[in-house]
C-alpha cells in the first residue's frame, strides 16, 4: 500500500476529526495524487470514497462535486482545489472573527469538538471577554474532553461535564453554541446528542446557535446514512447503538453564524431550499 492509499484509508476511517480538518486533509491528498500522475477516474473515486465515508460532512460533498467537474482538466485541477481550500480557510477565519465579535460575555454550553468554535472562543478570550464554557464529554469519542483541555490551555474558563449533566447546566447557561458538520434542508447535522440538547435548550428558553462556513451548506435533505457509525462504546459482545450524528431541526435553532455574520435559522433554511431547487434543475 503506497503513501497516498494509507492516507486515504486514514481519512475514511477517521471518526474524531471535524469536517473542516478532514476537508483540508482530503484536498492535500487529492492534490498530491494529481501531482503524482493519478488518472481522472482515480481522483474521482478517491473523492467519492471520502465523501461516502463521511456523508454528514457537507464540505466533503462540495469537494467531490468539484473533483468530478475538474478531474479531466489536469491544468486546472490542482489550482482549483487549492483555491477551494484557500477559500474555505478564508471563510473559516472570517467566521471565527464574526463569532468572537458577536459572542457576549456569558456562560455557554457546547458539544463535541469544532475547530471553529475553539478558535472563536480563544479569540474572544484574547480580546478580553469573560466567557465560561461548559463542555460535554461528548461520548462516544470524547471529543469534548479534548476541547475542554485545549480551551483551558489558552486561558478560557471551562467546566467539563458528563453528557447527561449538561441538562442540569443548561438552565444556568446564556446560550448554546454548536459547530456544524452540515446545514441541510432539514436542519443541523452534528454529533449525536445535539438534537436532544437543542430540544432541552429550546424548552428552557436558551438560544441555540451553530457556527460554520458557507461550505457547510448542503442542498439536500437528511438521509439515514448521515447517522454514520461511531466506534463501539465498549468492547463487549452485545448490541450497541453506534449512531454518530443526528439531525436538529431548524425549528430548534435560533440562528447560524458564518463568514457573513449572524443569520436566523429561518433565513438559512429558505436559502437552502432555493439552492436545492437550483441543484436539482442542473
Amino acid at each position: 500500500m503506497n503513501r497516498c492509499q494509507r492516507v486515504l484509508e486514514r481519512l475514511c476511517s477517521d471518526r474524531k476529526s471535524g469536517a473542516f480538518v478532514l476537508t483540508k486533509r482530503a484536498v492535500r491528498l487529492l492534490v498530491r495524487m494529481a501531482k503524482g500522475g493519478e488518472e481522472p477516474k482515480g481522483l474521482v473515486a478517491a473523492a467519492e470514497r471520502i465523501a461516502k465515508a463521511h456523508p454528514a460532512m457537507a464540505p466533503l460533498w462540495h469537494l467531490a462535486q468539484k473533483v468530478r467537474a475538474l478531474a479531466g482538466q489536469p491544468k486546472a485541477f490542482i489550482g482549483e482545489l487549492n483555491g477551494f481550500l484557500a477559500e474555505m480557510e478564508r471563510h473559516g477565519a472570517k467566521a471565527v472573527e464574526q463569532a468572537a465579535l458577536w459572542l457576549p460575555e456569558s456562560r455557554l454550553l457546547t458539544h463535541s469538538f469544532s475547530s471553529l468554535v475553539f478558535r472563536a472562543l480563544r479569540l474572544a478570550r484574547e480580546s478580553g471577554k469573560r466567557i465560561e464554557v461548559v463542555c460535554t464529554a461528548s461520548f462516544p469519542g470524547g471529543e469534548g474532553i479534548t476541547l475542554a483541555g485545549e480551551l483551558s490551555r489558552v486561558g478560557v474558563t471551562v467546566v467539563l461535564v458528563a453528557d447527561l449533566q449538561a441538562f442540569e447546566w443548561l438552565p444556568r447557561c446564556d446560550l448554546v453554541l454548536f459547530g456544524a458538520d452540515a446545514w441541510c434542508l432539514d436542519g443541523l447535522v452534528h454529533k449525536v446528542g445535539t438534537r436532544t440538547l437543542a430540544l432541552a435548550a429550546h424548552q428552557s428558553g436558551v438560544p441555540v446557535f451553530s457556527l460554520g462556513t458557507s461550505e457547510k451548506r448542503l442542498p439536500m435533505g437528511w438521509r439515514e446514512e448521515m447517522k454514520g457509525e461511531a466506534p463501539p462504546v465498549a468492547p463487549l459482545p452485545l448490541s450497541q447503538d453506534r449512531t454518530l450524528y443526528d439531525l436538529t431541526k431548524w425549528s430548534l435553532l435560533t440562528g447560524v453564524l458564518d463568514e457573513e455574520g449572524v443569520h436566523s435559522a429561518e433565513e438559512v433554511a429558505g436559502q437552502l431550499a432555493e439552492a436545492a431547487r437550483a441543484w436539482h434543475n442542473l
